[in-house]
């Protein structure tokens, strides 16, 4: 047989439901969010110090459908003569998946030569290379799913194909 509970039950038990909620949300909405590192944290964090972003050297990364997964940077350090290109998740930051970055230098002869990085990265993907005195292009490639071995997914993609910013 089920008892009723006394109407000072049933509040009680309203009351401590009502309690269970509200603290619920505010631990919710108290809970930070992971954010993407600054532009100029993951420059310094994937390139070191003494570079700075190139004329033309931001591009965003997006699906075909518009929505923005990151950015990818080229940067130079005159001081040695390099270019270091990044990546920068903004979309599944904090998360491992597929994140590629290439930067094109173009040789002497007028053939360009590629340099890649990518693996299942969290924050970004970088390359640094010697690049003084040549023009260069740069790509930058988001996957939203886990692992490189997923197939399925959809890719963001940005960057400049046109070879610029020479010497």
């Amino acid at each position: 047989m089920i008892r009723a509970l006394p109407r000072t039950g049933r509040q009680l038990l309203a009351t401590a439901g009502a309690l269970v909620l509200a603290v619920t949300t505010v631990v919710a909405l108290s809970a930070a969010p992971a954010s993407a590192h600054s532009q100029a944290e993951v420059i310094q964090a994937a390139c070191g110090s003494g570079y700075d972003i190139v004329s033309d050297g931001t591009r965003t990364i997006r699906t075909p459908s518009g929505t923005v997964y990151g950015y990818v940077y080229l940067t130079y350090n005159a001081s040695n003569g390099n270019n270091c290109v990044v990546t920068r998740k903004t979309a599944y930051h904090g998360t491992p998946t597929r994140t590629r970055v290439q930067i094109g230098v173009q040789q002497s002869n007028g053939t360009v030569v590629y340099y890649d990085d990518a693996g299942d990265y969290s924050h970004y993907a970088n390359r640094t290379v010697y690049a003084a005195d040549r023009c260069v292009n740069y790509f930058g490639w988001i996957w939203n799913v886990p692992t490189a071995s997923t197939a399925a997914g959809t890719l963001a993609s940005g960057g400049r194909t046109q070879l610029g910013n020479c010497g």
